[in-house]
């Protein structure tokens, strides 16, 4: 019996060891299972982070990159429009006058002088045509780099161009806008200030390019008043002048001060002043045609 008793008790020993060694071996399993699977979780929430992450980097690159095909675009377009858009140019008189007879409008009966010398400064001397047409090599660079074709009815003082002429020139290229140059004389030494003559509304020869002259002229002495001193409102109009009668595009004539009064003569004579003063007139030019073109 005792023999017996001590083989169940030494068989009841072995078993139970061999039951903690199995559970221990499956608790670890577990556990180890546990951490690999923990780990796993993290890994894949790690991924999915980076995953986000990535498509958002990409995401603002593609936002940049279409924002700056938006404004590329725009720039081209913008460029584009502007590359067809004419502007002549007429510098004002010339160093000869041609007195010979014209028309001032078709089928007039009523004539002018062809073409007359202008004005001269009352203290430097420098005749209206040399200032009117270095005014307007300025204008005419200062547009271009805005992207505009732009043509001057004459580059030299030495011409025999009538005012007929000068208008059919603007007429030939298609102007968009044309633009006649000059430099105002008053018997009153103290008159002075730029200013713009357009056509009249009246007038049967130029109704058709009354509106955009007119709202071209308005806003050129819009953007030079903020700078230099305008004549009087800056604006009239007139129903006279062949230059306006003859075309067949928007037409404004610019007065760009009064060489007949001492400081502006001087200043029209002044490089600087006329190249922030023809600055002003090509922004002002520049908010007309970006307007009209809407």
């Amino acid at each position: 019996m005792k023999k017996l008793t001590i083989l169940l008790i030494i068989m009841t020993l072995v078993v139970s060891s061999v039951i903690l060694i199995v559970n221990h071996q499956t608790n670890q399993g577990l556990l180890n299972n546990s951490n690999t699977n923990h780990m796993n979780s993290n890994s894949s929430i790690s991924n999915i982070v980076n995953q986000n992450k990535k498509p958002s980097k990409n995401l603002t690159k593609q936002v940049e990159k279409t924002k700056d095909k938006q404004i590329t675009s725009k720039s081209s377009d913008q460029a584009k429009k502007s590359k067809n858009i004419v502007i002549t140019i007429d510098p004002g008189h010339q160093m000869y006058a041609n007195i010979e007879q014209e028309p001032v409008a078709p089928g007039s009966l009523e004539t002018k002088y062809k073409a007359t010398v202008g004005s001269r400064g009352i203290v430097t001397r420098k005749p209206e045509y040399a200032i009117t047409l270095e005014a307007s090599k300025m204008l005419q660079k200062k547009l271009k780099k805005k992207g505009y074709q732009v043509f001057l009815t004459r580059k030299s003082n030495d011409v025999d161009l009538s005012n007929r002429d000068r208008a059919e020139i603007a007429n030939k290229h298609k102007s968009a806008l044309f633009i006649r140059v000059h430099a105002d004389g008053a018997e009153n030494s103290n008159a002075k200030g730029f200013s713009i003559i357009a056509p009249s509304k009246n007038n049967p020869n130029t109704k058709n390019v009354f509106e955009n002259s007119q709202k071209a002229s308005k806003k050129i002495v819009q953007q030079v008043g903020k700078e230099f001193p305008l004549y009087q409102n800056g604006l009239s109009y007139r129903a006279d002048l062949s230059g306006f009668n003859w075309s067949k595009v928007p037409v404004i004539l610019l007065e760009l001060g009064y060489v007949t009064n001492p400081a502006e003569d001087r200043n029209l004579s002044n490089k600087k002043y006329l190249d922030k003063l023809t600055t002003s007139i090509a922004k002002g030019v520049g908010n007309y045609l970006h307007e009209n073109q809407k």
